[in-house]
């Protein structure tokens, strides 16, 4: 499916904030989980490398703010599903390229959890890529 093509895009309505922290000087990808239940369901999550997720991009018309380019990060294990939709910064973007990894944290910049190895499916995975897209997204 191409990013712009996008059948439903109420599924793709944004669900969490994201931002860029930096740790010893080196930026760090994270989203912002502000829902209190969800602490305790990332302990369900097995702390295993070998865990991966879904990273789907895309980009979705807003009627305000014109197009945006975001993504919809999945995990699932045997007992638990989280989904994130996230309309990312560049900043952020070029760290989950360069890291390749995305933290979970809360409100308080707590670190929920950390996820390291991720699949990208119609994703920017390389520096050229992603200044296609920024071409795009002006």
């Amino acid at each position: 499916m191409p990013l712009d093509k996008i059948t439903n895009p109420e599924e793709f309505t944004l669900t969490h904030d994201s931002v860029v922290l930096h740790t010893q000087g080196k930026p760090v990808a994270c989203i912002i989980d502000k829902n209190i239940d969800n602490e305790s369901r990332y302990t369900s999550l097995p702390n295993d490398p070998s865990l991966k997720a879904s990273l789907i991009g895309f980009l979705n018309k807003h009627e305000d703010l014109g197009l945006l380019m975001g993504f919809k990060l999945k995990i699932q294990t045997d007992t638990e599903f989280f989904e994130y939709t996230v309309y990312p910064t560049d900043e952020f973007i070029d760290c989950v390229i360069y890291d390749e990894s995305i933290f979970i944290i809360n409100d308080k910049m707590d670190n929920l959890f950390r996820l390291r190895r991720i699949v990208t499916d119609q994703f920017v995975k390389t520096r050229s890529e992603f200044e296609k897209f920024k071409q795009m997204m002006t």
